[in-house]
């Protein structure tokens, strides 16, 4: 009796149905009204988080770049992407004013951009290597040197999935400068798994529709690198910066969110992007190759575009300082012996792998606890039992390997002995 009377009170009371529900549910327009408003200010709140770039620090401007150059961007951009225009329609002269724009003068003080594309939002960012572009095409694209080795804080994890050669294998594009006499295209289709953002924390993967055009113009070889984003990335994942950036000391939660306080609950996502970089070789002498790139953005959480100028300027910033760090280096003046050292990696046995990584788990811990970056639940969660260790898959570790690797080679370690990280692996095991 007592069940029933429940029963009959609850149907006497029209709000008593609602028991058991969520709140918004009994209200539908009070729900409408309380998601806009949290939908609101969480994108107020993530706008005010997101970084500001040292130009706007130093006072500069924004400008976006001229209607012509834009266009030649678009035009660029259709050779790219599932339904991408052909090679045989490729016209030099259709880019001309672009590739005068990246070597050209420009004011410092000044951010560019290209405006929005497709709703994805735009920097540009552009810097000298001393390098040729022969050298620069024997690190950055050669398939004995994994990405992580040029752009260390950028990519945790890169490998083409398609490519339109006969062997699936990216070609030696720098024994091909020599005898270029018409526009090389490769094309094809790049998964990549990047590092964590310096702000959010977040790290995400995705695939890159990819096409590479190898030309020369006016007798100067040139590069050009397109992308654009196949899909809506994976949900972003909560990575870890341990110290300063340039240690290249990262973690890889796997959980879901972002780092930010009290919205580590979060799903973000890569929603689109695309990029236009150039190399072009403007002193063979010295040598020097001008690097430029235009970059857009459309990644947020619930659809929003959080992208700003600034954060993607920050980005390319990010990556212009390792990349050039890594190139310029002497030591990797022997590409050749950079690639034997980088397949005596590949060749190390599961058990040598994870005893290496296993030294470099044990440091890292020990900054963590130090600097108190993670909570005693989550460490306990990353390194008890080795669970990040036993979660690595091989092209994770190999990777991680790769990057330890470097740092000793450059001799830019963090401050921990990496006594446990032979020089030169012995190919032979």
């Amino acid at each position: 009796m007592p069940a029933l009377h429940s029963k009959m009170n609850q149907s006497r009371d029209p709000y008593r149905k609602n028991i058991g529900r969520e709140p918004t549910a009994a209200f539908p327009m009070k729900a409408v009204y309380l998601r806009k408003f949290i939908f609101c200010h969480l994108a107020v709140l993530l706008l005010l988080l997101l970084p500001v770039c040292s130009h706007a620090a130093e006072g500069g401007t924004e400008k976006e770049v001229g209607g012509s150059l834009r266009e030649e961007l678009a035009y660029l951009l259709s050779f790219v992407g599932s339904d991408a225009a052909g090679s045989e329609s490729f016209r030099v002269d259709r880019i001309l004013t672009l590739m005068r724009f990246v070597t050209g003068a420009k004011d410092l003080h000044v951010l560019y951009h290209a405006g929005s594309f497709k709703g994805a939002t735009s920097a540009y960012h552009e810097f000298d290597i001393h390098r040729s572009l022969s050298q620069i095409l024997q690190l950055t694209y050669n398939p004995d040197i994994p990405a992580v080795v040029t752009m260390p804080a950028s990519i945790r994890l890169s490998h083409w999935t398609d490519i339109d050669t006969p062997v699936q294998s990216l070609p030696k594009l720098w024994e091909t400068l020599p005898v270029l006499k018409r526009p090389q295209f490769i094309t094809g289709i790049e998964h990549i798994v990047n590092s964590p953002d310096q702000h959010s924390g977040a790290y995400f993967e995705y695939d890159l529709y990819r096409t590479l055009i190898l030309l020369k113009h006016e007798g100067r070889p040139v590069l050009i690198s397109l992308s654009r984003q196949k899909d809506v990335s994976d949900v972003g994942k909560k990575g870890v910066i341990i110290g300063a950036d340039d240690n290249w000391d990262y973690l890889y939660t796997g959980q879901a969110g972002v780092n930010y306080a009290g919205l580590g609950w979060v799903k973000s996502y890569m929603y689109d992007s695309y990029s236009v970089s150039f190399y072009i070789e403007t002193d063979a002498a010295s040598p020097t190759v001008r690097f430029g790139v235009f970059k857009w953005l459309r990644a947020g959480w619930a659809g929003i575009n959080l992208a700003r100028p600034p954060h993607i300027f920050r980005g390319l910033k990010r990556f212009a300082h390792n990349f050039k760090t890594v190139l310029e280096n002497p030591r990797f003046n022997d590409v050749s012996a950079v690639s034997r050292d980088f397949a005596n990696i590949k060749s190390l046995s599961i058990e040598e792998q994870r005893k290496i990584i296993e030294g470099y788990l044990t440091e890292i811990e020990k900054k963590c606890r130090l600097e108190r970056r993670l909570s005693e639940d989550q460490l306990n969660d990353l390194f008890k039992d080795r669970d990040y260790l036993n979660g690595l898959t091989k092209e994770e570790r190999q990777s991680l390997i790769a990057l330890e690797f470097v740092k000793n080679l450059l001799a830019d370690a963090p401050t921990r002995a990496l006594t446990y990280l032979p020089s030169k692996p012995n190919i032979d095991k």
